[in-house]
């Protein structure tokens, strides 16, 4: 009885334990600053870039997987991320965007039709060891600016 109670606390701490929703699944496309802080201290982007977020989701489970995609006040793609994470000089103008969810329910996760730049890395989670994968994409805007989708994943 005792490993039966131990082993469906370990299984609920492992699928996040949470019945309540208030941790589950979100999407949206004005998200708080708590959802950007995450983004930006996950996906490793650049504290020092002004970024306007265009859209959110979350799916959690036992590996939570989260888009964000917003709009990068700089032309310079080198500048977004950290570059000790994010090796800027991958980023290729043929990048196919199915490593980004391209089946994605969201209005705002809008594919279909841009032609990216972008590349793939596995990066480690902030202070911690292991790896995540880390999807990354950006068009280049007429205003000088970038539209930046990043898939973030646990593996």
């Amino acid at each position: 009885m005792r490993y039966t109670i131990l082993l469906a606390l370990f299984v609920l701490a492992g699928c996040g334990g949470d019945f309540t929703g208030r941790n589950g699944d979100v999407s949206t496309t004005t998200p708080g600053k708590e959802q950007v802080a995450k983004c930006r201290d996950v996906m490793y982007i650049n504290p020092e870039i002004d970024i306007k977020p265009l859209g959110y989701a979350i799916e959690t489970g036992m590996d939570d997987t989260i888009r964000f995609k917003f709009v990068a006040n700089t032309d310079d793609p080198s500048a977004l991320f950290d570059s000790t994470q994010v090796d800027a000089s991958r980023f290729t103008d043929d990048f196919n965007p199915y490593a980004l969810h391209r089946e994605g329910a969201e209005v705002w996760w809008d594919l279909s039709s841009k032609s990216m730049s972008g590349a793939n890395f596995s990066v480690p989670p902030p202070g911690s060891k292991g790896t995540r994968g880390l999807n990354i994409a950006y068009v280049k805007n007429d205003d000088n600016t970038l539209t930046v989708y990043v898939l973030w994943y646990e593996t």
